[in-house]
């Protein structure tokens, strides 16, 4: 199955946002840090960064919400939302959130994922250090 993973420019979340809507909140809901809203608001500012993966027919398998930090010693790209289904179809597109972090300047990528997919992640590099998945880049 070929699947698109996309980034969507901050003028583009309220026309897109009913597509991630549900996604987000469902991952919203086991934080309680923020809910749906409050992710549409800081991507429409640019602050985070809405991606969505399509599979066939365009039909959405995951939503990831990344946002750019700056920390005293380097730039990381967080990736505060991964939620989704099937991500045996889709996984391979960490390589271009990771490629897309390094063109901005990032030296980490920050994956925040649910339970288990850290044994999904470890052949890619990444490593469990707490309840985030990390990796260099």
């Amino acid at each position: 199955m070929q699947t698109k993973f996309i980034n969507f420019k901050k003028f583009e979340i309220e026309n897109i946002w009913p597509l991630a809507r549900d996604l987000v909140q469902r991952a919203c809901d086991t934080n309680g840090a923020f809910d749906a809203e409050d992710i549409k608001a800081l991507c429409k500012q640019g602050a985070m960064q809405l991606w969505l993966v399509l599979g066939e027919n365009d039909e959405i398998l995951a939503t990831v919400v990344t946002e750019l930090k700056i920390y005293p010693n380097y730039k990381v790209c967080d990736a505060r939302i991964v939620i989704g289904r099937q991500l045996d179809k889709w996984q391979h597109h960490v390589k271009d959130l990771e490629t897309w972090a390094k063109g901005k300047g990032c030296k980490k990528v920050e994956l925040f994922a649910p339970p288990g997919w850290e044994k999904i992640m470890k052949p890619k590099g990444y490593v469990k250090t707490h309840v985030q998945l990390e990796k260099e880049l």
